[in-house]
């Protein structure tokens, strides 16, 4: 499979995460090539990339489009088959959004079969930018510029919005992974034609270390069968410098988590395994409301759970489950959905565990 990987040129750690997704294709026999179209723009290093956003937009487009050219010629020459180009579907460069709609020349010279934009908690890409100790001017310069959350934010749903049009122009998905989800995640999408993508909900707020624990262990499982979205992979920010950064962050994880993520998936698995049930999840009813519109499918993981609402509103009939070994059994014998078989995690990668709190 050939995908692009979008999201922002810098404050993400994804270069970090394409190393892992790389060495498990290595683990499994597979050989994964990522191609970084910044480093070909740039000639890595040798040709600026802040002279090439300051040049005029025709030239730096023309830059593109031959690197991008040269990039399918590769891939066509040596026959890749797990291929990952990364590159920016927009950049910032002295406050402005420089938008990059190279959907067609993507699409006649490389041909992808999917598009997936990186994405990492704002306050972490806050933090990168702020510490960055590096003669690169176009880091230096965005150091300088001291973007604020809402800047950060809004470059990254601009880069998620585009990055969108590029894949409805050329009739494939899109899909939005965090860069601290395990490196599974964006493997399968790599090395396996249309795998099965679902979203887990929950709530994490009135759980006990015991339950967080349970939670973890159904995400775990599911991985078995699905490219797995958790939310809790963007950790949200305990801390506020201003009321407006808590009301715009609040506003973004609202809007990613039922758009960028409920929006695009297979299905949602909404995990409720609590036998003395405490309050229902605001934030998980909402999103399974948001698959119902959407028209994916609905599970539910709920004990004693059985209701007219839950079962003829939220979630479909025969997909409500007691505990997670019927909907797994489920999952086996009715819809005989097959199993990676392949190892799924990097020799010391450790699953995510901890909880972001954040759906009340």
């Amino acid at each position: 499979m050939k995908l692009l990987v979008t999201g922002m040129v810098a404050g993400m750690s994804d270069a970090s995460y394409l190393r892992k997704v790389v060495a498990l294709g290595k683990e499994n026999g597979r050989d994964i090539r990522v191609f970084d179209a910044v480093g070909e723009f740039t000639k890595h290093g040798k040709k600026p990339l802040e002279r090439l956003l300051g040049t005029t937009d025709y030239v730096f487009e023309l830059t593109r489009e031959r690197e991008y050219e040269k990039i399918g010629y590769e891939i066509a020459k040596h026959g890749y088959s797990d291929v990952v180009v990364r590159l920016p579907a927009t950049i910032e460069w002295n406050r402005i959004n420089r938008k990059f709609k190279d959907q067609r020349i993507l699409r006649d010279f490389i041909g992808p079969d999917a598009v997936v934009t990186l994405i990492e908690a704002e306050w972490a890409i806050k933090k990168e930018l702020e510490s960055l100790d590096h003669p690169d001017r176009f880091l230096r310069t965005l150091k300088e510029r001291h973007h604020t959350i809402y800047e950060i934010l809004s470059w990254m749903n601009e880069e998620v919005s585009l990055s969108e049009d590029w894949a409805r122009y050329m009739g494939i998905p899109h899909y939005v992974l965090a860069v601290n989800e395990p490196a599974d995640a964006l493997y399968k999408l790599v090395c396996y034609p249309k795998p099965w993508v679902v979203y887990v909900s929950y709530s994490m707020t009135h759980a006990e270390p015991a339950m967080r624990l349970e939670v973890n262990r159904i995400v775990q499982r599911l991985r078995e069968y699905a490219v797995v979205i958790d939310p809790q992979t963007v950790e949200i920010a305990r801390e506020f410098d201003s009321p407006i950064d808590r009301e715009v962050i609040y506003a973004y994880t609202v809007h990613r988590d039922l758009h960028w993520y409920v929006g695009k998936v297979h299905a949602v698995v909404a995990i409720h395994p609590y036998p003395e049930r405490p309050p229902l999840s605001a934030g998980m009813m909402d999103e399974l409301g948001h698959a119902r519109d959407y028209m994916k499918a609905r599970y539910m993981i709920f004990p004693g759970g059985f209701s007219p609402f839950t079962t003829d509103s939220y979630v479909e009939k025969g997909h409500l489950f007691e505990t997670a070994d019927e909907f797994f059994r489920f999952l086996d014998e009715v819809e005989k959905r097959p199993k990676f078989t392949e190892r799924l995690e990097v020799q010391g990668e450790i699953g995510f565990s901890a909880g972001r709190d954040s759906k009340g």
